[in-house]
């Protein structure tokens, strides 16, 4: 008995073990497109023989591929690297054969391999921003660009990233608005998903934080037309050099509100021939870098005339007080352009060049605020250097260099000069720095490193009088 129940069991074993093949349907195999997207990808086709032996004993049987089923049926032609195999069309169907290794009993089935398109983007153009702070760090909105990548397509799914490897795996999206964490030029990396294939393409793109121009304070302006309307033809631009500095190609502009100069917005068309709508009237200026759109509208200036109601002259200078407001803040007592203890609009020689202001309208058209003999941008009347003769021989005897310069600018002069003091002014009349010469010396240099960018006057105080040299730092 126990032998014939052995005998029994060893049958079922061998017919196991020698019994039908059966090839189980696989999934279908899809990868998405990479460079050089053209149709073609490297499959694994392995990953599909769990499927197809399903719950047979694997030991028992082998699993090989072909491109045609004939050759499947006849074994003929069996690809050679299965686990490496490249798409010939697309999509493609792929044969697969399972025999038994004990009797060669074999099936079987198919399943398709396809490669999917990868989302159709463009590669956005930089985003940039100008710098409120010149720090190099500003706020952007990333988000903005999503329009510009997917061209619309609702199907398309953008997220932006700090690092290629968090772009490549998902993670650490950036909220919109980002501010950058590399000053000036930083590179941020975007995943573009198609969200009914789920695949993706990679591009980047630099977001920039350009720097804003600081535009000059420009004079205020006053017109005696004499007629006594209170109106008058003002040419705005006389300012326009003073507000440019050294960036000489900027683009300036007039508005009649601030708001208008914040939005750049409805500038003033005619600034050469300009006709005021009130008496005194604010200008408000932009100064914007052609290069980089980024602009400055901080600054602001007045313009006066004669009128019906005369506008208050406290020092009979010929200059208003309203005019007198040199770096037009509205305080009329912090403005001293020569430093001698009182404001200008109380002050009939602003300049402390021995020549009053009145006498200084050397056009004789009733307003020294248009007069400029030595043509540096400067109004006589806030200008030492325009004297009744002094300044010539100063002009002469004093050298200053370099003109522009980076930090320091270095100043000697003639054995028959004594500099007594070196002062350096803003452009709004206030002191900057002061420094005494020993006596006997006839150099010296002025460290301005800590001083912003932009124009500045260097006043040179001498036995013989006063000189006042313009140097432009950058």
């Amino acid at each position: 008995m126990k032998k014939l129940l052995l005998s029994i069991l060893c049958l079922v074993i061998t017919m196991a073990a020698f019994g039908q093949a059966t090839a189980n349907q696989p999934s279908d195999l899809i990868l998405c497109d990479q460079a050089p997207f053209d149709g073609t990808e490297t499959f694994d086709l392995t990953v599909t023989i769990p499927e197809i032996i399903g719950s047979q004993n694997p030991a028992n049987y082998t699993v090989t591929y072909f491109e045609t089923l004939s050759d499947a049926q006849n074994n003929t032609n069996p690809l050679v690297s299965p686990t490496s195999y490249t798409n010939i069309v697309n999509p493609q169907s792929i044969y697969a054969r399972i025999t038994n290794v004990n009797n060669n009993d074999f099936d079987t089935t198919s399943f398709t391999i396809s490669v999917l398109e990868t989302p159709n983007v463009f590669a956005p153009s930089p985003l940039v921003v100008c710098d409120d702070n010149d720090d190099g760090f500003a706020d952007f909105d990333l988000t903005s660009k999503d329009p510009e990548i997917t061209n619309g397509d609702p199907n398309l799914s953008v997220t932006y990233h700090e690092s290629l490897g968090d772009a490549i795996n998902g993670i650490n999206q950036l909220a919109s608005p980002y501010t950058n964490i590399t000053p000036f030029l930083q590179i941020v990396y975007i995943r573009v998903q198609d969200m009914s294939t789920a695949c993706v393409t990679l591009i980047d793109m630099d977001i920039i934080v350009n720097e804003k121009p600081t535009s000059n304070q420009p004079y205020n302006l006053f017109v005696n037309e004499g007629d006594g309307d209170g109106f008058a033809t003002f040419n705005l631009t006389v300012n326009e050099e003073v507000i440019q500095g050294d960036l000489l190609e900027g683009v300036v502009q007039y508005f009649e509100t601030q708001q208008d100069a914040a939005q750049l917005f409805n500038p003033i068309a005619a600034p050469t021939s300009y006709v005021n709508s009130t008496n005194p009237q604010t200008i408000y200026v932009s100064l914007q870098n052609i290069e980089t759109g980024c602009y400055d509208a901080s600054k602001a200036f007045k313009i006066a005339t004669d009128g019906p109601v005369p506008l208050t002259d406290g020092d009979n200078d010929g200059v208003p007080d309203t005019i007198e407001d040199v770096n037009s803040n509205g305080d009329l007592t912090d403005d001293d352009t020569d430093d001698d203890g009182t404001p200008n609009f109380q002050d009939n020689d602003d300049d402390g060049d021995d020549t009053l202001t009145i006498d200084e309208d050397y056009n004789n058209n009733g307003s020294p605020t248009d007069d400029d003999r030595n043509e540096n941008r400067i109004p006589d009347y806030l200008d030492e250097n325009v004297t009744l003769g002094v300044d010539s021989f100063l002009e002469s005897a004093i050298t200053l260099y370099p003109n522009p310069i980076q930090n320091n600018v270095y100043l000697q002069w003639n054995a028959d000069i004594t500099v007594t003091g070196i002062s350096v002014y803003g452009m709004d009349g206030k002191i900057i720095l002061s420094n005494s010469i020993s006596n006997g010396s006839h150099r010296t240099v002025v460290n301005l490193s800590a001083a912003a960018n932009g124009i500045y006057f260097i006043k040179i105080s001498t036995q013989k009088g006063d000189a006042t040299k313009k140097i432009i730092k950058k």
